[in-house]
């Protein structure tokens, strides 16, 4: 019997012996492949992780649009804003909760890589708006938001500018642009002819628009609890035309006064106590008014409910989503950088057509100038300079 010791579980080898090189092997492959485990292991963690983050987020979101919107307003919506199919619906919830969380909501945002987005507003008279008799504008406003230096500007166009017509070969007043477009039935109808007319004659790309009428625009005053407007004088209207096609006195004291929305709508209507000029600024006042007053209740979350509200007294080519990303960005622009243009008295030359009617002929030069400001030009853009279009 060998004097040596005997190795056992319990019992370690002598500090001088060597280990078997196949187990050095094992050891040294083993320990490799953990450490390539270790190096790969946390790149596909954070990309996992990532990805349910994200997922989280958007049903969340989506969560919370259907919380807010509710299951009424919801079924209302669906047809016209969330889309027909199932699929769309999904689809356009999807990008609602983005816009809400705000994650990805550029991707929503109406023109690419963020960039300035020009929207012309109409606001018409839809009492004899037929086929064989369609409505003119009676309000025409082009809102410009540029997302990158988080700044905006309104340019009111007077309804008597005369203006050559594209593809029409005449001329007549701007507000008659949407008349004719529905009257012709011409490609978009009367607001794609309207913004046709428009960007011809001022050289302003318009990548969207929004028609809404009296109704409508009375409902979105009311939604925000009325507004408060600076009166600067006294209105008397001896002769306000009333729904009927009759006239009534409107008077509107000075100061400070609060609105509803058949007040607010009568204050940017009525002519007769200064002029269509006067029509404008006031026009541009009220606007402001609602974006200070939705902003004063945080009404993001109410644009469901005013667009079920409005129901078909808006017409526009923009989405719902599209519509929450413009909510949120014009929320976002300090006041003071939002501007105010006006095409006035000093940008234009009263005529008389052969028919007897009282225009204004564009000065171009001058109203260039304002349109090279209202989009944060230095240079003004080229319009069109003929007499008569193509």
């Amino acid at each position: 019997m060998s004097d040596k010791p005997v190795w056992s579980s319990a019992t370690l080898p002598p500090d001088n012996t060597q280990p078997s090189p196949r187990i050095a092997v094992r050891r040294v492959t083993a320990t490799r492949r953990v450490s390539a485990g270790r190096s790969r292991r946390p790149i596909g963690l954070y990309l996992l992780t990532g990805c349910l983050a994200l997922i989280v987020l958007l049903c969340a979101g989506t969560s919370f649009v259907l919380a807010t919107i509710g299951p009424g307003t919801l079924l209302t919506l669906r047809d016209r804003w969330l889309g027909r199919s199932f699929q769309e619906t999904i689809s356009t919830l999807g990008q609602v909760a983005q816009v809400v969380v705000g994650v990805g909501d550029n991707s929503v945002w109406p023109v690419a890589n963020n960039g300035r987005l020009t929207i012309l507003l109409m606001g018409i008279d839809t009492r004899s708006n037929t086929v064989s008799d369609p409505s003119r504008t009676d309000v025409i406003t082009l809102i410009t938001i540029d997302p990158i230096s988080n700044t905006a500007a309104l340019l009111s166009i007077p309804r008597d500018l005369y203006v050559p017509l594209p593809r029409l070969n005449t001329q007549d007043r701007v507000n008659t642009a949407y008349f004719f477009g529905q009257y012709y039935q011409l490609p978009g109808g009367g607001p794609a002819y309207a913004q046709e007319t428009i960007s011809w004659n001022l050289g302003i790309p318009i990548n969207k628009y929004a028609v809404i009428d009296f109704a409508g625009f009375k409902q979105v005053v009311d939604a925000v609890g009325g507004v408060d407007i600076d009166v600067p004088h006294e209105i008397i209207d001896n002769a306000y035309p009333t729904p009927d096609y009759g006239t009534e006195r409107l008077v509107i004291p000075a100061g400070r006064v609060h609105m509803d929305g058949e007040l607010a709508l009568k204050y940017v209507r009525t002519r007769h106590g200064d002029s269509d000029f006067g029509r404008l600024q006031r026009q541009q006042q009220v606007m402001l008014a609602i974006r200070d007053k939705a902003l004063s209740i945080g009404s993001i979350g109410k644009v469901p409910e005013t667009l079920n509200a409005v129901g078909d007294s808006l017409e526009t080519d923009l989405s719902l989503p599209e519509i929450l990303a413009l909510a949120k960005k014009w929320a976002a622009i300090p006041r003071e950088n939002i501007q105010t243009y006006r095409i006035d008295q000093t940008m234009t030359q009263s005529y008389v057509t052969p028919q007897g009617g009282d225009v204004l002929l564009p000065l171009r030069e001058k109203i260039a100038a304002v349109v090279a400001e209202f989009l944060g030009q230095a240079a003004p853009p080229e319009p069109h300079t003929g007499s008569i279009a193509p």
